[in-house]
């Protein structure tokens, strides 16, 4: 009987130690997976690169609608493009349609969700409207040619990113025209408070 227990308990160390590699091996899996999918989630929410916004400001008042989108570079920094299209004809000295690349820097962010809170920024801007300004001392108009304009700004602002990727953008932007036609302003002054989703 002795040796039967014995037989039995080296069956079962056998067993053991068969069963171990394997136990290891799925075990390893497993852990593969969850970091894995932890990887996954992880970069879903503090790798997400592309921001699309929309200037509600500008759709209330103007009317117009002013369209951005920006792209991360890591935690602190970003490029864009906006873009402002009027749906009416000025009557004063102000743009109808603009186009202008941005570069931001971040500053006192969570680096866990980038690219947020406040910032400045450099901005190069080409524009288009026309000049309809009232002379001095009339009520007459002095009427002159659409203008097309390139100028170089700068600006700055404070943005709040909520988890799960929506933004809010409030800022402003002064800048000065190159004067490449005589309609054209001076100087240039934008703001808007945008609302953004963030995604991959």
């Amino acid at each position: 009987m002795f040796k039967i227990l014995i037989k039995n308990n080296a069956v079962f160390q056998k067993k053991l130690i068969v069963s171990l590699p394997i136990l290891t091996n799925t075990m390893k899996k497993i852990l593969a997976f969850v970091f894995f999918m932890n990887t996954i989630i992880s970069w879903s929410q503090t790798d997400k690169a592309h921001e699309i916004k929309i200037d509600a400001l500008s759709a209330l008042v103007t009317p117009a609608i002013e369209l951005s989108y920006e792209y991360a570079i890591g935690n602190t920094s970003g490029v864009g493009i906006a873009s402002f299209f009027r749906f009416n004809k000025p009557n004063d000295n102000f743009r109808s349609f603009s186009i202008a690349p941005f570069f931001r820097q971040y500053f006192y962010n969570n680096r866990e969700y980038g690219q947020k809170g406040f910032y400045i920024e450099a901005l190069l801007q080409y524009a288009t409207g026309n000049d309809d300004t009232k002379l001095l001392g009339t009520t007459e108009r002095d009427k002159l040619d659409d203008y097309n304009d390139l100028g170089i700004g700068f600006g700055g602002g404070m943005k709040w990113l909520t988890k799960n990727g929506f933004s809010v953008d409030i800022g402003a932007n002064v800048g000065r025209n190159f004067k490449i036609e005589k309609a054209s302003p001076d100087f240039f002054i934008n703001w808007g408070i945008n609302l953004g989703y963030r995604f991959f």
